[in-house]
């Protein structure tokens, strides 16, 4: 019989795989830390990295401490294509887009990270000049 847990099984699977929730958190926020100035990436994109669901990246960055808040471009993380996640359209995401503007990134009115196919970063990602629409993939 399985104990009882609030979490579901493939959450504590994942996190047990990363090292527990502290090596597991702290592989995010290095993620998140190497977010160049000016340029977003997505959930899934540094879930997709970590080998772990959009949902636990989303888990990590909506409880930051307000002093990693502080030091961490949390607001260079945006949802899927681009979009300032609907949850956050409060004071949170107002202050998220005007973080990005302020690093030169164009917000749409609805709220949308213009040229994402352009600023989009990733890890292990590396651009050859500016007219190189997508990246390619290192090797």
């Amino acid at each position: 019989m399985r104990p009882q847990t609030d979490a579901p099984i493939h959450r504590q699977q994942a996190i047990a795989r990363a090292g527990g929730t502290a090596r597991f958190k702290a592989r995010v926020l290095a993620v998140l830390a190497a977010i160049p100035e000016g340029r977003v990436t997505t959930y899934g994109i540094i879930a997709r990295h970590l080998h772990v669901g959009a949902r636990q990246v989303a888990f990590i960055l909506g409880r930051l401490t307000a002093q990693e808040s502080r030091r961490l471009p949390w607001f260079r993380v945006v949802a899927a294509k681009g979009v300032i996640s609907t949850i956050k359209l409060g004071a949170v995401g107002r202050r998220q887009i005007a973080r990005l503007r302020a690093e030169g990134v164009a917000v749409t009115p609805r709220n949308k990270v213009e040229d994402f196919g352009m600023i989009a970063w990733s890890p292990g990602w590396s651009f050859n000049g500016s007219d190189s629409k997508y990246p390619k993939e290192r090797s």
